[in-house]
C-alpha cells in the first residue's frame, strides 16, 4: 500500500468517526429539545456565531459540526473519485456526498417548518444512512480489502445470507421506528418488540457463524454484543426520564449496530477476492478464531438463547410498573453463565456418544478442537460465575432455581439418558425452570403464576423432544441412550405420547389467562397456536413418518417464541 493510499484510508476512517460524532451532536439537540433554539437558517440569529448559551450551543454547535463534516465528505468524494479505480467504491463516495447535500436541505426545512414530524424523521434516518455509507467506504478502502474486486458468488457463506439480510432489514426498521419514537413519541411498543426480535436474531447469527470464516465470526459476535448493549441502554433511557445522556447513547450505539448489521450482510453476500495474507499471521488469526468459536459452541448458543428468551419473558410478566429493570440484566447474565456452563459440561460428559452420531460428531470435543480438561474447566467457570452473579446481585431465589436447573440437568437427566426412556420427563424439568427464574427475579417469590409458566414449558418440551428423537432415531441408535423412540422400533407409544402431550398443551397454554397474567388476546392466540401445533403432532403420530415428525419438530420451534411474544405483547 502506497503512502497516498494509506493517507486516503486514514482520512476515510477519520471522516466516518466524525460522522458518528455528528450523530451524537444531533441526538443531543433532540434530547434537550433544542431543535428550535435557533429559529432561522442557514444563519443563526442572522450571524455565523451567535452567543453559545442555552439550547443555542446544541443547535448551532450541531450546525457547525455538520458544515465541517460536509466539507470533509466533499474532499473525500473528490479524492476517492480521482484515486480509486473500482467503480463501486466511487459510487459509495458519490452516494455519501449526495446524502450530505440532501441532509442539509432537510435540516433547514426542519427549522423553517417548525419541526414537522415527517421531515424530522427523514432527517434522522438519512443521517444514520450517511454514517453507514461512510463506514462501508472506510472498510472498502482499508488494507483488508485494498485492491479487492467485489462480485456476487456462491463462494461466500450462503448459510448466513438470508439471516444477515433479515437482520440488516430489522436494524433499518429499528432506525425508522427509533426516529419516529424520538420525534413523535409514538411506536414505543413496536420499537421494543422489534428490538427484542433483532437481539434474538443477532444472538442466533452468532451461533450460526461459529463455523464461518473468521471475518464473519468476528462480525457476528460484534453485532450480538452491540444488540445486548443497545437493549440495556434502551432500558436505562426509559428509566432515566428526561435526561439527555442515555437517549443520546442509545442513538449512538444504534448507529454502530446498524452499520455492523449492514457490513455483516455485505460480507455474507459477496465474495471478496484478494491476495492471501502472510501465512504466519493467517494461521494465528485462524487458530484464535477457531478456539473462540469452539468455546462458544460448547455453550450451545441457540439453546442458551432460548433459555435467556424464556427467562426474560418470565421477568417481564412478573415485573411491576415503576420497579427498576436492573435485576433483569443481572438475572440474564447469571442465567447465561449457568446455562452455558451446564451445556459445556453436558458435552464433556457425552463426548464419547457425540462422536458416534453424525449430528454431533463435529462438536468441539469429538472433533478434537478442544481438550476435555479445557472444556470441563470452562463449564465449571461459567456455572460458578453465573451463580455468583445471581447471588451477588441479590437474586437468591433465582440463584437457587438456576442451581436446581444445573443439578437436574447434569446429575439427573444426563445419566438417566443411558438408563431409562423416562429421562425425557426428567430433562423437561431444567428446561422449564428459566421462566420461573425470571419471575423470581422480578417478584422475589414464587406463586401460581410462576408454576403456570413452568407447566407451559414442561409440557411443550415433551412432544418437541419426541419428534426430534424420532427424526434422528437412526443416529441415536449408534449410542447407548435409552430414548422412547429407540425402545420401541414400531413407534406406537412414541406416537401416542406425542399426540397426548400436544393435546395437553392446549389447556396448559391457557393457564396465564386463567390466572389473570394475560388478557383475552393472549388467550385467543394461545388457543390458535396450540391447536395448530396439535394438528402437527396428530399428523406425526398417525403417520409415524420422519417427514411428519420433522414438521412437528419445526412447528414446536416456531410455537414457543410466538407464544411468548404474544404473552409479552399482551402486557404492553
Amino acid at each position: 500500500m502506497t503512502s497516498g493510499v494509506r493517507a486516503l484510508v486514514w482520512y476515510a476512517r477519520a471522516v466516518a468517526a466524525s460522522t458518528w460524532l455528528l450523530l451524537i451532536a444531533g441526538g443531543l439537540v433532540t434530547s434537550t429539545d433544542s431543535g428550535l433554539a435557533v429559529p432561522d437558517w442557514p444563519l443563526s440569529y442572522g450571524t455565523l456565531f451567535p452567543p453559545m448559551v442555552g439550547g443555542i450551543r446544541y443547535e448551532h454547535g450541531h450546525r457547525l459540526i455538520a458544515a465541517t463534516i460536509g466539507l470533509l465528505i466533499l474532499v473525500l468524494a473528490v479524492w476517492v473519485w480521482r484515486a480509486e479505480p473500482r467503480r463501486w467504491v466511487r459510487r459509495l463516495a458519490v452516494a455519501a456526498l449526495g446524502g450530505v447535500v440532501l441532509q442539509g436541505v432537510l435540516g433547514g426545512l426542519t427549522v423553517l417548518w417548525l419541526l414537522p414530524p415527517a421531515v424530522s424523521v427523514a432527517h434522522a434516518v438519512l443521517g444514520q444512512t450517511i454514517f453507514c455509507l461512510m463506514v462501508a467506504l472506510a472498510v472498502a478502502l482499508g488494507p483488508a480489502t485494498n485492491g479487492w474486486r467485489l462480485r456476487a458468488s456462491d463462494e461466500g457463506w450462503p448459510r448466513l445470507r438470508p439471516l444477515t439480510r433479515a437482520i440488516a432489514l430489522l436494524a433499518a426498521a429499528q432506525l425508522v421506528l427509533g426516529a419516529i419514537r424520538r420525534h413523535t413519541g409514538l411506536a414505543l411498543s413496536v420499537h421494543i418488540a422489534v428490538g427484542v426480535i433483532l437481539m434474538l436474531a443477532a444472538l442466533w447469527s452468532a451461533g450460526r457463524a461459529r463455523r464461518a470464516p473468521a471475518r464473519l465470526q468476528r462480525g457476528a459476535l460484534r453485532l450480538a454484543g452491540l444488540c445486548l448493549a443497545q437493549v440495556a441502554i434502551g432500558v436505562l433511557a426509559l428509566e432515566s426520564g428526561t435526561g439527555p445522556g442515555w437517549p443520546t447513547a442509545h442513538l449512538a450505539v444504534g448507529a454502530l449496530l446498524l452499520a455492523q448489521a449492514v457490513l455483516l450482510a455485505w460480507d455474507a453476500r459477496w465474495s471478496l477476492q484478494a491476495p492471501a495474507p502472510h501465512p504466519g499471521r493467517r494461521r494465528l488469526v485462524q487458530l484464535a478464531a477457531s478456539q473462540g468459536s469452539a468455546f462458544l459452541e460448547l455453550t450451545k448458543p441457540r439453546l442458551s438463547a432460548l433459555v435467556l428468551m424464556t427467562t426474560a419473558a418470565g421477568f417481564w410478566v412478573g415485573w411491576r410498573l415503576g420497579e427498576p429493570w436492573t435485576p433483569l440484566w443481572v438475572t440474564l447474565a447469571g442465567t447465561a453463565g449457568a446455562a452455558g456452563g451446564a451445556n459445556a459440561l453436558n458435552q464433556w460428559a457425552e463426548r464419547a456418544q457425540d462422536a458416534r452420531m453424525v449430528r454431533t460428531r463435529t462438536r468441539p470435543l469429538p472433533a478434537g478442537r478442544l481438550a476435555p480438561r479445557a472444556a470441563y474447566r470452562f463449564g465449571l467457570f461459567l456455572i460458578t460465575a453465573g451463580l455468583g452473579a445471581l447471588v451477588l446481585g441479590g437474586q437468591l431465589l433465582a440463584a437457587v432455581l438456576a442451581a436446581a436447573s444445573v443439578v437436574s440437568y447434569l446429575f439427573i437427566y444426563t445419566p438417566l439418558k443411558r438408563r431409562t426412556s423416562l429421562c425425557t420427563l426428567a430433562g423437561a424439568i431444567p428446561g422449564a425452570l428459566p421462566p420461573m427464574i425470571g419471575w423470581a427475579a422480578a417478584r422475589h417469590a414464587l406463586g401460581p403464576e410462576a408454576w403456570a409458566l413452568f407447566a407451559v414449558l414442561f409440557v411443550w418440551q415433551l412432544p418437541h423432544f419426541l419428534a426430534l428423537a424420532t427424526v434422528y432415531r437412526e443416529d441415536y441408535a449408534q449410542t447407548e441412550f435409552r430414548l422412547l423412540p429407540l425402545d420401541e422400533p414400531q413407534g406406537v407409544m412414541s406416537a401416542r405420547q406425542m399426540a397426548l402431550y400436544g393435546l395437553a398443551l392446549v389447556p396448559v397454554s391457557l393457564f396465564p389467562s386463567l390466572l389473570g397474567m394475560a388478557g383475552r388476546w393472549y388467550g385467543a392466540a394461545a388457543m390458535a397456536l396450540s391447536l395448530a401445533f396439535l394438528v402437527l403432532a396428530l399428523r406425526a403420530a398417525r403417520s409415524g413418518s420422519v417427514l411428519q415428525c420433522r414438521r412437528a419438530f419445526q412447528g414446536s420451534i416456531a410455537y414457543l417464541p410466538l407464544l411468548l411474544a404474544v404473552l409479552v405483547w399482551d402486557k404492553l
